[in-house]
């Protein structure tokens, strides 16, 4: 009997965590969700950071040619990779939550998440091209590559974005915090969370022209929610915050 106590104990070292390599350029947008709720979950992980140069190398090498990229290396040896940045943080959130609050399976709160996630996305669709459009990839758009308005564009694209699209999404995000008092969907935080904080982290950085790092100061019920969510212990560390930060 107790030689099966031991296989036991044997079996459940080797089903230890895999090892989990995220491999992104060294700045948050899309991996950053993906890093919060490793973080969140208290998963250890290789934060792999590579520079512009280095990603002309590795583009052919990745399944979609985009990153960010995860490598899963399990106890046996076998390793899996995968692409996709929502598909990335799902998993670790079902995965590794010994909590079962971030992403809980029960079908009427996923149902809760998933709008609020497809929110989050709507926002970034609306955002997407005034982005891009500053990024060099107007050719995209139909516009040629010398492109004498581009500047003049992407100017009006971007305050038209804060004039009408933020405060829209702000309203919808604002209302659902309102009715939990808390988080998104509910009293604890949930993936939800996790992508609006990285989505929203950015607009409030002032990286982007014509996008002022106070323009999100005109809806104070989303700067309290960022205030909490970075006094989450295992966020406030990950961002080294001081106390009383952010």
């Amino acid at each position: 009997g107790s030689f099966l106590g031991w296989d036991s104990v044997i079996s459940v070292v080797v089903m230890a965590a895999p090892k989990i390599t995220l491999t992104y350029f060294n700045i948050e947008a899309a991996a950053e969700k993906v890093r919060l709720a490793l973080v969140m979950t208290g998963t250890p992980f290789e934060d792999k950071r590579i520079n512009f140069d280095e990603w002309g190398a590795l583009k052919p090498t990745t399944p979609y040619g985009q990153l960010p990229l995860m490598t899963v290396t399990n106890a046996d040896g076998s390793t899996k990779t995968f692409a996709q940045s929502v598909a990335m943080m799902r998993w670790v959130a079902r995965k590794f939550d010994a909590t079962n609050t971030l992403y809980p399976a029960e079908p009427d709160i996923m149902l809760e998440i998933e709008e609020v996630i497809g929110l989050s996305d709507d926002l970034q669709k609306a955002w997407q091209p005034a982005l891009y459009m500053g990024m060099g990839r107007h050719t995209s758009y139909g516009h040629p590559a010398e492109w004498s308005e581009k500047a003049e564009v992407v100017k009006k694209l971007r305050e038209g974005f804060l004039q009408e699209s933020l405060p829209k999404f702000m309203e919808f995000f604002t209302k659902k915090l309102q009715a939990t008092g808390a988080f998104f969907c509910g009293d604890k935080p949930t993936i939800a969370d996790l992508q609006i904080l990285a989505q929203l982290r950015y607009f409030t950085k002032g990286v982007a022209d014509h996008v002022p790092a106070d323009c999100l100061s005109p809806f104070p019920v989303i700067m309290d929610w960022m205030k909490k969510m970075h006094q989450i212990p295992q966020i406030k560390a990950w961002y080294k915050l001081e106390d009383g930060g952010y």
